[in-house]
C-alpha cells in the first residue's frame, strides 16, 4: 500500500470530519410527541373518552356537539455540524395536531395527526 494514501486519508478524516451533519429533533411543547405506536390503542367504533383521556391525559382544547378533542405538540428539527472550523444550522419548527372525534355514546369515531410547518430557518 502506497503510504501517501494512508496520510490522504488520516487528512481527509480529520479535515471533514467536523463535516458530519447532526440530526437534532425536540420538543419545545409541554406535550410529548404523539406518534401512530402511541395511538395503537384506538379501535374506531370502541375506544371510549375515558380511555382516551386515560392513555393521552387532557387535550389542550375540548369541543362539544359532536365532541372533539385537540392535543397539540410542537416540535423543532435540524441539522447542525462544523465544516473546517466554521459551523451551520437549519431547522424546521412544525406544529402537530391530533384530532379525535367521538359520537353521541362516547366512543371514538375517527381521528387524525396534521401538521402544520411554521418557519424554516438556517445559521451559516
Amino acid at each position: 500500500m502506497n503510504p501517501h494514501r494512508g496520510i490522504c486519508a488520516v487528512l481527509v478524516l480529520l479535515l471533514c470530519g467536523g463535516c458530519v451533519p447532526y440530526w437534532y429533533t425536540a420538543a419545545s411543547s409541554q406535550r410529548s410527541p404523539i406518534d401512530d405506536q402511541a395511538l395503537k390503542f384506538i379501535t374506531i367504533g370502541s375506544t371510549t373518552m375515558e380511555d382516551v383521556l386515560f392513555e393521552l391525559g387532557e387535550p389542550e382544547a375540548r369541543y362539544d356537539a359532536p365532541p372533539v378533542f385537540l392535543y397539540r405538540w410542537v416540535e423543532v428539527e435540524g441539522v447542525f455540524g462544523y465544516p473546517l472550523g466554521g459551523r451551520f444550522w437549519m431547522g424546521w419548527t412544525r406544529e402537530h395536531t391530533l384530532h379525535i372525534a367521538f359520537d353521541e355514546s362516547n366512543k371514538v369515531t375517527r381521528y387524525k395527526i396534521s401538521s402544520v410547518e411554521l418557519s424554516e430557518r438556517s445559521v451559516p
